[in-house]
């Protein structure tokens, strides 16, 4: 045609698709043939480059997807749209597989998206789409042909699991594709945990699907999409509620949160996101309660001053933990049959810099901090403080392990902060279950600290109530006192750079502060210069001194 741009069409594409639906539409595929039917037709399977029978198909999807928001197309709906029974639209099915060859349609719910059955859904192309509407010629990219992915397997066997309504057939599918993979580890570990239970296993691939859609599994939901009769499904609910059915203790499920029936959800655990996952389980770990993964590029660069004692034996854990001499070190050790793991004690006075130690080692080593918040590691149900502990190393030996395939990994440190609650020394178990519970939370970390590979740093204000059998499983234990009257002056002019050193002098000498007594003075003078523009004068800073120390007797508020 004159003026026709070169990658347009040559004919009015929705008008020919429009002559074709017009006549298929309720027509039972018995088409009475006119004039412009023909030429349509002739002119779209040019277009497409299809049979007949494929620009129908493709024609019907097409008349679906406009008729009904852009909603995916299924068999039983090109039923009803021609008017005819299922099994004759399924008499076309090396057509429709002709149409997802050439890229045209999308397979969303089959398991092989090649392959084409009663249960598959349609989705059109983006790219067809665009073409038919611009009335342009077709350009499709053709997808790069891949092995099958694991993840979108899952994905597509948790759906049809969900949206299935016909057990047999969820039943039949899942075992089809676990025998043609039967040589992926994943599917392999599965059937290996799960042995004979199909159930218990579609269940499980149906949670691993939940995880990789962003959400948890409910239980209720998820035990009727699985089982189809009622007793069954009562049955299974009393196992998990009971914590006894074999997804929990095989290790794969694990509730977080547990009701009843309705409100209880689960998810999978860390072992089964590395079954499914590998290295790349680290992306979807969910940290344990009470820790915080902090990067070494977070940590803002911060002076600490040291006494000449505690100066050394910084020093020598900070080589200790470059990553060349740790390396090295942990070689040495596993040659005489030590073990592997470093594990600190940093204990003193509160304010003493233990905890900053820790982050400026990090930042300066390059290794991420898992760190522990004691407090909120302890729970006030019976029982659910050991599963926090246990999932915690848990959590920590992911860590490790994602650092170790990776050539430029370096192993986390693990801190435990202000772990007076869970080191001090143990209480008799008669004393009720608050002491059971403190003692089996602590036996858990004592056999973990035993075959610890990696590093593992406590702080702590309460060393003299440290139980002996963690005393001897550190292999540094470092005490911080009060800064000297050096190292005060040192922090003083580090922190107020405008005093004199007359000031300096004074209230290094004067006032026997922690460095984070000192933080605290400083932070307040900021304020007020924020607040009036001044800084304070001698008496001033020295009040802010006195009064930082609770029982001064310069405190005339609360009860010291």
């Amino acid at each position: 045609m004159a003026g026709m741009k070169k990658d347009e069409a040559g004919f009015k594409v929705l008008d020919s698709i429009s002559v074709i639906t017009k006549k298929l539409a309720k027509s039972g595929l018995k088409i009475k043939r006119t004039k412009e039917f023909s030429e349509a037709e002739e002119r779209l399977n040019s277009y497409f480059k299809t049979t007949s029978g494929g620009t129908w198909m493709l024609c019907g999807i097409i008349s679906y997807y406009f008729d009904h928001g852009g909603n995916t197309c299924n068999f039983n709906n090109l039923s009803e749209f021609f008017c005819m029974p299922v099994m004759g639209v399924i008499a076309y099915k090396d057509d429709v597989e002709s149409l997802l060859s050439k890229g045209y349609i999308i397979n969303t719910m089959g398991l092989n998206e090649e392959e084409v059955n009663l249960k598959n859904e349609f989705e059109l192309s983006t790219e067809l789409l665009n073409s038919i509407l611009h009335n342009k010629k077709i350009s499709i990219t053709k997808r790069k042909k891949k092995g099958a992915s694991i993840i979108d397997l899952i994905k597509k066997l948790g759906t049809m699991i969900e949206s299935s309504e016909e057990w047999s057939y969820k039943v039949s599918e899942t075992r089809t594709q676990e025998i043609k993979y039967r040589n992926n580890d994943f599917f392999s570990q599965t059937k290996s945990l799960l042995s004979n239970d199909i159930c218990a296993r579609m269940f499980f691939y149906d949670c691993c699907s939940d995880m990789l859609a962003g959400h948890t599994s409910n239980l209720n939901s998820t035990i009727n999409d699985v089982y189809e009769d009622v007793a069954d499904r009562f049955f299974v609910g009393k196992s998990f509620l009971n914590d006894d059915n074999i997804l929990l203790k095989t290790g794969l499920l694990e509730f977080t949160n547990k009701g009843n029936m309705s409100d209880s959800q689960l998810e999978i655990t860390s072992k089964a996101k590395e079954m499914l996952l590998g290295e790349n389980a680290r992306l979807f770990l969910k940290s344990a309660k009470g820790t915080d993964i902090i990067r070494p590029e977070d940590i803002k660069q911060k002076p600490l001053f040291y006494s000449k004692e505690n100066e050394a034996e910084i020093q020598r854990l900070k080589s200790s933990l470059h990553e060349e001499k740790l390396r090295s070190i942990q070689e040495r050790l596993s040659e005489k049959g030590l073990a592997r793991g470093i594990a600190v004690l940093l204990y003193g006075a509160p304010g003493t810099g233990k905890t900053e130690s820790v982050y400026q080692i990090a930042r300066e080593t390059g290794r991420e901090i898992l760190h522990v918040d004691i407090s909120s590691s302890k729970s006030c149900w019976f029982g659910e403080s050991e599963k926090i502990i246990k999932k915690i190393f848990t959590d920590y030996k992911q860590m490790c392990k994602s650092a170790g395939t990776n050539a430029d990994g370096k192993m986390p440190i693990l801190l435990f902060n202000e772990a007076d609650g869970i080191l001090s020394k143990r209480r008799e178990s008669t004393s009720g279950n608050l002491a059971q519970t403190e003692n089996a939370m602590q036996n858990i970390i004592l056999e973990e600290m035993e075959k610890l590979e990696g590093i593992m740093i406590c702080t702590t204000n309460l060393a003299d109530n440290l139980d002996p059998a963690f005393e001897r499983r550190f292999l540094f234990k470092i005490k911080f006192e009060n800064p000297t009257l050096e190292a005060k002056e040192k922090i003083w002019r580090s922190k107020l750079e405008w005093l004199d050193e007359d000031e300096i002098a004074h209230v290094a000498g004067s006032y026997d502060l922690s460095g984070g007594q000192i933080d605290n003075i400083v932070r307040k003078i900021t304020m007020d210069e924020v607040l009036t523009g001044k800084r304070p004068n001698h008496h001033e800073l020295s009040e802010l001194c006195k009064n930082e120390r609770l029982g001064s007797v310069e405190r005339k508020i609360g009860f010291f």
